[in-house]
């Protein structure tokens, strides 16, 4: 059987079995079994496919995974975000779309504590949907924004997405949060500039607010802010200085949020218990993709269908940019039908060998790949974000924040274009910290 017909039928059965509702741990993991039985004769395959699938779970990185998505939680559910939006708004709410500005410019900061894209949605919707409904946002546009502030998440470190690749391509974790930081803040700055003209041109969809706000009360505001500003430097700051691996600076984080939370008054019994459960249900799902995505990507690999693919684009004689942008369109195109995790988990195995044949910086790609990812989250039909704002706000219609979710999509491309031609944006703070 040829290589381009194995890989064919893999991935079409992959999609049938997502179509029908198969979750994607499930659908990997058994298509994983259905491939090695077909393939090899005894049950070596079998075997093969289930120690590389829970081999990837012996890997003492991974241990930040659900130390970051404790610390989320724990900031999340206490609400200690909500000092620093009110901040953000005060200083913000008297630009042209200005408090569509301060949702962003708090989605960049809470990223920076967060992680994860679920709860940096949910955190920015919770906080800025209201507060944009009442000053009369089209509510669609608002949802479009929360979505995109909360995607932001996966880009600015740290980041789950950047955990997952890392491990898989053996490159330094701390390197590739250096790496996400400076296209982050590009692509924050992008949708800035994008508000604040969609509020000049179209103010009915982004009403300026007019009111007053005191130098006094702004500063009173911002004092509020320390809590969270002090944990995202410290969690950052460790980790590109050298002074703590990512994994440990997770476990200062989780350890420093709940100490913060204890702080500031918000601590319950119930809220540790709410917070556990949540991290242990994520790190479960993430846990069960990675192995059945191990295992597919096991199949790929061993089937021979990964290094045939590798020498037929290496015989096509393409320049290197064109490559990768046709690799970027195809990781657009799978982000609108299954989750970042997934995405990474699946195709890693498969580009490396390509990546090394062709030469091509494997953390440059990296952050390729997950800005991908955060177009991937608001894009039809299966934006994780944009069905988490359609859960805060069930008034809004689902077929609007798609439609107003393009705009942002394409501030996503934007960026990726930018990092391809402009590499140093990805990997110059890499190459000036000491990340370990």
């Amino acid at each position: 059987m040829g290589w381009e017909l194995v890989l064919g039928i893999l991935f079409v059965s992959l999609l049938l079995l997502l179509f029908i509702g198969l979750p994607v741990a499930f659908s990997l993991g058994f298509l994983s079994v259905v491939a090695a039985l077909l393939l090899w004769p005894s049950f070596s395959g079998v075997v093969g496919v289930v120690l590389s699938g829970f081999g990837n779970l012996d890997n003492f990185t991974l241990v930040c995974v659900p130390l970051f998505i404790f610390m989320a939680e724990i900031i999340m559910l206490s609400k200690l975000g909500t000092d620093t939006y009110e901040a953000a708004n005060k200083f913000l709410k008297r630009l042209h779309g200005g408090l569509g500005i301060a949702s962003v410019v708090f989605g960049t900061i809470f990223g920076a504590v967060c992680g994860a894209s679920t709860a940096g949605t949910a955190t920015v919707g919770l906080l800025s949907m209201p507060e944009m409904i009442n000053r009369s946002y089209k509510k669609e546009f608002a949802g479009a924004i929360v979505a995109f502030a909360g995607a932001l998440s996966i880009l600015i470190p740290p980041s789950i997405v950047l955990i997952v690749y890392g491990t898989l391509a053996n490159k330094s974790i701390g390197q590739l949060f250096a790496g996400g930081f400076i296209p982050g803040v590009i692509m924050a700055l992008l949708s800035i500039i994008y508000i604040f003209l969609r509020g000049i041109i179209k103010p009915q969809d982004a009403p300026r607010d007019t009111s007053e706000v005191s130098w006094k009360e702004r500063f009173k505001y911002l004092r509020k802010t320390w809590g969270i500003i002090t944990l995202a430097v410290v969690l950052l700051g460790s980790i590109y200085t050298g002074f703590a691996t990512p994994t440990e600076a997770s476990a200062m984080g989780a350890l420093a949020a709940l100490l913060l939370t204890i702080f500031k008054g918000a601590f319950s019994w119930k809220l540790l218990r709410n917070s556990l459960l949540a991290t242990v249900r994520t790190t479960a799902m993430i846990g069960w993709i990675i192995i059945g995505a191990t295992s597919f990507g096991y199949i790929v690999i061993y089937s021979g269908a990964a290094s045939q693919l590798t020498a037929w684009i290496v015989s096509l004689h393409m320049p290197k940019m064109l490559i990768v942008l046709v690799i970027m369109i195809g990781y657009l195109v799978m982000g609108m039908f299954m989750d970042p995790v997934s995405i990474v988990m699946v195709t890693v195995p498969i580009m490396l060998p390509l990546l090394h044949q062709l030469h091509i910086d494997i953390l440059w790609f990296g952050i390729l790949v997950t800005i991908n990812m955060c177009a991937g989250n608001i894009s039809p039909p299966m934006g994780l974000n944009i069905y988490i704002v359609k859960g805060i706000r069930p008034d809004t219609d689902l077929y609007g924040l798609f439609k107003e979710a393009i705009p942002f999509i394409v501030i996503d491309f934007v960026t990726i274009l930018l990092v391809m031609f402009f590499p140093q944006l990805a990997t110059w703070l890499p190459s000036i910290t000491i990340p370990r």
